[in-house]
């Protein structure tokens, strides 16, 4: 399935960003990349547990489209979430350690 997510921009996007500091030497950085409204099938955002507003039909397009996304995030050492103020919104992300001090 096709995700229709542009990885070559997301990538360009986080290389210009800065590390956010996590602690304990954990570095992130993230970048919004749409909504579930625009990038899911369904066009629609909805629990599990309380789908009333979808069909079969429509979460079972949207769960296969979740695994390519994450499949092809993961493979390019990315992962994806939803935002903290707004769980519609998809973001792009990595998280780094630094280097070794020689």
């Amino acid at each position: 399935m096709k995700t229709g997510i542009n990885w070559d921009v997301i990538r360009t996007e986080l290389d210009g960003m800065e590390w956010e500091d996590e602690g304990f030497g954990d570095f992130r950085r993230e970048v919004f990349i749409g909504t579930a409204f625009s990038l899911t099938p369904s066009g629609k955002y909805y629990t599990p547990w309380a789908c009333s507003n979808v069909t079969e039909e429509e979460a079972e397009k949207d769960e296969a489209w979740w695994e390519a996304a994450e499949s092809e995030a993961d493979a390019r050492g990315l992962y994806l979430t939803s935002g903290e103020g707004d769980p519609c919104d998809i973001l792009a992300g990595e998280y780094s350690s630094p280097p070794c001090e020689a």
